[in-house]
């Protein structure tokens, strides 16, 4: 059939089920499924308050609102979960469509309650992260005998696999700091491989495990702090405010020479292929006499920058609160020369898109939709057909056929446009972020289409019972090859914004590249899928139309 679940997850399958029952297939294994899920639902209403209680007044202090929200959520679940049920024991399609829609909603609030709440939960203890603590509750649960033993290795595997991916992924991320996280998401994961089959006879006996996992887990959770606030800072480059951040804590005494050091190692790599990039870029020739005039000033300003690392590698030694502030005074005055020299190709590749006035060749900003000096009508790219309006749509308009290429639209080259203009800062992260987020809502659209599609080619009210037989037999199995494609090439969009999202935690213009190239190959997918699946959206309104014109049936099927 044309919907997939996306995983295993109960609360997947339930939507999933929600939906082929719209189609008419059989709702037994969903509503077990719900019933289930009832009983979770009821059980964590009650049970959430009593662990609270036994964790103490200042536990319940602490977590006073996340709790209420969480139990909150849980209510809504419930009722959600009730009108489910109804929907699917009545076969009432319109209230199928309704709880389904009603999960878009419901379902992310309640994560992000669980979420919340979990986190408090688990930071709540002797030790700082919530591996550690969580470790040592479970042990402790065991030893008392309130949960059995075999709960130990099923924490330690997950532990271990959570931290194994974080070390994986860590490779996409180009900001100082990097290398370490790596090593300490590792020493996590091989850590509680140890201890999978070792169960410790006592807190006092997991404590010098503990304090390591603790400690590694504070490492990475200051990393993964660095990733999301890498753009703010006294320096115009996101791993310029990371290195500061570091020194910053070296002074407050929460991080070690050691660490210091490795985080140095990363800025300077990183700082090469920075000074590499810029290299390759002004190579390229330029008509822009305001580009030829700052790039002496930009290789003056890396020089200067570079010897300031070459200093902290070359004194790693000698290192102590001295030291590093004056390292963290050197790192921000010679960075601020790059952060205006950033400004200033930023302004030149604004003159660079401006409009010439075809009436009297004044230069106009590209916002401007007529001559400040002339009030010519000024060119825009839709007049000449280069663009074509939609709503972040490749879809819109007639397919002459089947293969047909996809064409540029005004909202895609929006999308293509914000990443060249976030690169030459001629806009802010906090824009390019919008535009993404633009885009994402349009992907929507996208998939709600699928949806509709698959649930009027799914309802056997809509056929005879011959044509019914004919349609799954010739027609389903390629509708679902089809909307295979549709889904896969909305993956792949999503990966693309994804990558590009990636530029504003490390702006290298690799993740804006990769991202265009990911984003218009999925869409060109989805473009094909679309207008392979018009051809049976019209056969089937074909089918149904004959069907009703003989009086078989009454649905009407809208177009």
């Amino acid at each position: 059939m044309i919907p997939r679940a996306d995983s295993d997850h109960p609360i997947d399958k339930i939507r999933f089920g929600l939906m082929v029952a719209i189609g008419g297939e059989d709702s037994t294994e969903t509503l077990q499924e719900i019933g289930r899920q009832e009983q979770v639902a009821r059980r964590e209403i009650e049970e959430v308050p009593k662990r609270a209680e036994a964790r103490g007044e200042g536990f319940l202090e602490a977590s006073k609102d996340a709790r209420l929200n969480l139990l909150a959520q849980l209510e809504s679940y419930l009722e959600w979960l009730g009108a489910a049920r109804e929907a699917l024991e009545q076969h009432d399609t319109a209230q199928l469509m309704e709880s389904h829609e009603a999960s878009q909603d419901i379902l992310p609030q309640l994560n992000a309650a669980l979420d919340a709440y979990s986190h408090i939960f688990s930071l709540y203890g002797p030790y700082g992260s919530p591996a550690a603590n969580t470790m040592l509750r479970i042990l402790e649960a065991i030893h008392s005998g309130e949960s059995p033993k075999f709960t130990w290795g099923k924490y330690c595997e997950f532990y271990a696999k959570t931290y194994e991916e974080k070390a994986e992924t860590v490779g996409e991320v180009e900001l100082p700091g990097r290398t370490l996280y790596k090593k300490s998401c590792l020493t996590i994961a091989d850590l509680m491989d140890d201890w999978v089959k070792d169960l410790p006879a006592n807190a006092q006996a997991a404590h010098e495990t503990l304090v390591q996992i603790d400690e590694a887990a504070r490492l990475a959770g200051l990393f993964e702090v660095e990733i999301s606030t890498a753009q703010s800072g006294p320096a115009g480059i996101p791993s310029t405010n990371v290195m500061l951040d570091y020194l910053n804590g070296f002074i407050s005494e929460m991080l070690s020479k050691e660490t210091i050091s490795s985080v140095v190692d990363d800025y300077a790599d990183l700082m090469d292929r920075y000074a590499e990039n810029f290299e390759n870029s002004v190579s390229r020739p330029t008509d822009s006499a305001l580009i030829e005039e700052e790039i002496p000033r930009t290789l003056d300003a890396l020089d200067e920058h570079f010897a300031v690392i070459e200093e902290m590698t070359e004194s790693m030694a000698e290192l102590d609160k001295d030291k590093a502030r004056e390292w963290l005074e050197k790192l921000q005055s010679t960075a601020q020369p790059l952060q205006e020299s950033a400004q200033v190709y930023a302004t030149a590749a604004q003159h660079q898109h401006n409009i010439a006035c075809p009436g009297c060749a004044r230069s106009n900003p590209p916002e401007n939709r007529n001559c400040e000096a002339c009030g010519e009508v000024l060119p825009r790219p839709e007049d000449t057909g280069a663009l074509r309006s939609s709503t972040f749509s490749v879809l819109a308009g007639p397919a002459l056929e089947e293969n047909q290429q996809m064409e540029m639209t005004e909202n895609v080259a929006r999308l293509f446009q914000a990443c060249d203009d976030v690169n030459d800062g001629v806009i802010t992260p906090q824009e390019f972020s919008a535009e993404l987020q633009r885009a994402a809502l349009g992907l929507k659209e996208f998939a709600d289409e699928l949806d509709g599609v698959a649930a009027i080619a799914l309802d056997e009210d809509n056929f005879t019972p011959k044509q019914w037989e004919a349609w799954q037999a010739n027609h389903l199995p390629y509708l679902e090859d089809i909307a295979a494609t549709y889904v896969g090439g909305l993956k792949e969009a999503e990966e693309g914004l994804q990558t590009m999202e990636q530029f504003l935690s490390d702006p290298s213009d690799e993740h804006l590249v990769e991202g265009i190239r990911l984003v218009w190959q999925g869409l060109s997918a989805v473009h094909r899928g679309r207008l392979s699946m018009e051809t049976y959206t019209k056969m089937l309104q074909d089918v149904v139309q004959e069907a009703v014109d003989e009086g078989l049936i009454s649905t009407e099927v809208e177009g």
